[in-house]
């Protein structure tokens, strides 16, 4: 009986400690995510930056604007 019981108690244990992994395990998913998430929301900025850039760019060719200039005055970065 004592020794059941012993044995019980391991098994406690033992899913107590898997259950504190799992729970290791769920936070750093969870961070990597976010992380993720982060990161392309600043690529979605970058991103929209550079689409804004270019229309400006678009409408001031299409009002008559000369190439040289809107280069000078919005120049485009490659990144």
């Amino acid at each position: 009986m004592l020794e059941n019981k012993q044995y019980q108690i391991m098994q406690f244990g033992i899913e107590k400690r898997k259950l504190e992994l799992l729970e290791q395990e769920l936070t750093i998913k969870m961070e990597k995510l976010r992380a993720a998430r982060e990161y392309l929301n600043v690529e979605k900025e970058r991103l929209q930056f550079k689409v804004d850039l270019l229309w400006q760019r678009v409408i001031l060719l299409i009002e008559g604007v000369s190439q040289d200039f809107i280069d000078s005055a919005l120049p485009l970065v490659n990144d």
